[in-house]
This record gives C-alpha cells, sequence and structure tokens, in this order.
C-alpha cells in the first residue's frame, strides 16, 4: 500500500486533486451533451471496440513514457516485494489511464444513446481489460516466442467483439482474459518495467544545418511511436479522398491538408523532452538555428503526407493541377511555422507522461486555423 499511495501521488497529486478534476470533466461533458438532446444510435460493437482500443493505446504510451525511468529508480533503490511492485506499478498507469483518458470517451458514448445496465458494465469490463492486456504485453515484447500468443489473444478478443452478441457470454470473455492478464503480471519480475534510458544524441555543433535536422531525424527513428503516427496519417490520407470525394459542387480538397496537420507528436519536442528545451533555449542563436531547422523538419513530414493525399486524390478523381500542389505547399509550410511558434513561445508544462502531451488540447489549435484558412480558400 505503501508503493500504490507513493505511485498515486506522482500521477493523482499530493492530495489526489486530479480525481476530482477529470470526474467532475466526465460529469459536465456528459451533462452538457445529454441535456442538448444530442442523440446518436451506436452498435454496442463500436463502444466496446472504443473502450478497448482507447485504453489499450492510452495505457501502452503511458508504459513507454521516458519519465517512467526517473518515477521508479528511487522505488526499486528500496526493498520490495516483487508482485506488490508489479501490481502497484499496473494499478496506477491503469487508474491514470481509466480516469483521465477513458472515462471522458465513454462520457461522450453514454451521454448520446440510451445505453442499459449491462452494456455499461461491459464497457467498463473492456476499458480495464485493455489497460491489463497493455500492460500484459508490455512484459512479453523482448520475448518473440510469446508474440503468436499475443497475437491470438488480440484476434481473439477482436472476434468476441464482433460476434458475440450475448452480453453475459461476452462479459465472461473479457474477465478471462482479465484473468490471464493477472496470471501473466504474477510471474514477471517487476524490473521488467524499469528500462533505464539510453544515452541522449547531443547536438555538439549548431551552426550547421545538418547537425540540428540530423538529431531531429535521429529522434524520429528512436521513438517508434512518432513514426507509427506518421505512417497512420499516411493511411487516413490515402483513404480520405473516397470520403471528402462525395461532396459533389463542393471545393472540400483543401480540408484534407488541414486535417492532416495534426500530426502531434513531431510537434511537441520540446515539450516532451526538457533537456534539449533547456539547451536550445541556453545558446545563443536558437530562434534562427534550431527553430527554422525544426520548421524544415515539421514542414518535410506534413509535405510527405500531403504528398500521399494529393497522389490518392489524382488516383481516384483526378483533377489535381497546381493550384492544388501550391495549396498543399503553404498548408504545410503554414502549419510548421505555427507549431514552431507554439512550441517555443507556449511549451506544455507540469506533464506527467508522455500521453498527455498527445491529448492535450492544444494539438487542435494548428489544425483549426488552418481550418479557417482553407475555409477561405474553398470560398
Amino acid at each position: 500500500m505503501n508503493i500504490l499511495r507513493a505511485f498515486s501521488k506522482q500521477f493523482f497529486g499530493a492530495r489526489y486533486e486530479r480525481v476530482a478534476k477529470s470526474l467532475i470533466t466526465c460529469i459536465i461533458l456528459f451533462l452538457a451533451i445529454h441535456t442538448a438532446g444530442i442523440e446518436i444510435k451506436i452498435a454496442p460493437s463500436v463502444l466496446f471496440l472504443t473502450a478497448t482500443v482507447s485504453s489499450t493505446v492510452i495505457m501502452w504510451q503511458t508504459l513507454n513514457s521516458s519519465g517512467n525511468t526517473a518515477r521508479m529508480t528511487g522505488m526499486f533503490m528500496l526493498p520490495f516485494q516483487n508482485r506488490g511492485m508489479t501490481f502497484s506499478l499496473v494499478l496506477v498507469y491503469t487508474g491514470y489511464t481509466l480516469i483521465t483518458r477513458t472515462f471522458p470517451i465513454l462520457a461522450l458514448f453514454f451521454a448520446v444513446y440510451e445505453w442499459s445496465t449491462l452494456q455499461i458494465a461491459a464497457s467498463l469490463l473492456c476499458a480495464c481489460n485493455g489497460c491489463l492486456m497493455a500492460a500484459a504485453w508490455y512484459t512479453v515484447t523482448s520475448q518473440k516466442k510469446m508474440l503468436p500468443f499475443a497475437a491470438c489473444w488480440c484476434g481473439t478478443m477482436l472476434f468476441s467483439i464482433f460476434f458475440v452478441r450475448e452480453i453475459t457470454t461476452f462479459s465472461l470473455i473479457v474477465l478471462t482474459s482479465m484473468f490471464l492478464s493477472c496470471l501473466r503480471l504474477l510471474i514477471v519480475d517487476a524490473y521488467v518495467f524499469y528500462r533505464p534510458l539510453s544515452s541522449k544524441i547531443l547536438i555538439k555543433h549548431t551552426k550547421g544545418t545538418g547537425s540540428i535536422l540530423l538529431y531531429l531525424m535521429r529522434y524520429l527513428l528512436t521513438n517508434k511511436n512518432y513514426l507509427i503516427n506518421t505512417a497512420g496519417l499516411c493511411v487516413i490520407a490515402g483513404a480520405m479522398p473516397l470520403m471528402l470525394g462525395q461532396f459533389e459542387g463542393l471545393y472540400v480538397m483543401p480540408l484534407g491538408f488541414a486535417v492532416l496537420c495534426l500530426n502531434t507528436p513531431i510537434c511537441i519536442l520540446l515539450s516532451c523532452d526538457p533537456d534539449l528545451e533547456q539547451a536550445v533555449r541556453t545558446l545563443p542563436g536558437q530562434v534562427e538555428r534550431f527553430c527554422t531547422r525544426y520548421c524544415l523538419f515539421i514542414f518535410s513530414v506534413n509535405i510527405t503526407v500531403n504528398s500521399v493525399y494529393l497522389i490518392s486524390w489524382q488516383i481516384w478523381y483526378g483533377r489535381v493541377g497546381g493550384r492544388e500542389i501550391i495549396t498543399a505547399l503553404l498548408i504545410a509550410l503554414q502549419s510548421a511555422v505555427l507549431s514552431v511558434l507554439l512550441e517555443w513561445f507556449c511549451p506544455i508544462r507540469n506533464r506527467k507522461v508522455e500521453s498527455d502531451l498527445w491529448h492535450h488540447p492544444r494539438k487542435y489549435i494548428v489544425p483549426f486555423i488552418m481550418l479557417l484558412i482553407v475555409g477561405l480558400i474553398g470560398m
């Protein structure tokens, strides 16, 4: 219990004030939408899938947070029982994921549709199961022989979500999955959650363009989650013409450029690496040296995603000319400049894990401005 309280206070505050704030936010969100009379018919499988996937992804991000090493170093220096440390870590991370991230999403679903008590209970079980599965899978990433079993596990859960209609039977399957996760966590070494940070890449020469761009490229390649997010945007870019092309008589193509600039990880490099921020702010001339290179880096990523969007649009509909290419270049450049300005003048502070940065409301500022600009272009 001492370990559990120590970790809980690091995530939720000395008096657990963040728990109250998150729950109040969920209640306000639910009441605001419910009283507005918004009703959307949603299949139970969509609710269960959202609860499971969102919890799994956010729990995985939390477990891979670079701040965990500093947070755990002191705790692992003290004597502890292996299972006590393991389940304290998992319970705190699960509570953080559910209270601060999953519950607001579920509040939206509960507000727009009347669900039965069993469906609500099943969705909460799915959210808890997603967190426990992420923790169990985290312990087998270094064991390749266990990866096929994890893949079958994931496939079984997806099959159950879409094809098991009986709520009671589905709930028993989810409880079985939670039981298997707990069995896995019972036998693992607690040190599997403690992964020391690898040596950081230092910028020794800041006068040349190549050194800073090389650092940013290596940083992107080192953090696989950033690459996965960019790859996901490329997939969305390939499919987006099929959705936007349905609006006949409207010039909606630039809307895709505005949406695709929502590449959060590459726009928060200073916020997620305080050591880098301290280094570039203490060295002279960094507004010109670092910020211009950082802007060029974001622009190159944006234009890569926009290129996929343009190619997909040309394949499906054609009509991609010089005007569309110039629009893609300008929006990619504008979003890059605005993102760098936000990072330089308004970095995100007081975050616990990288998940706080990825889901911070600030990420919507640049896409919203871009939407206003493309709205003017469309008119």
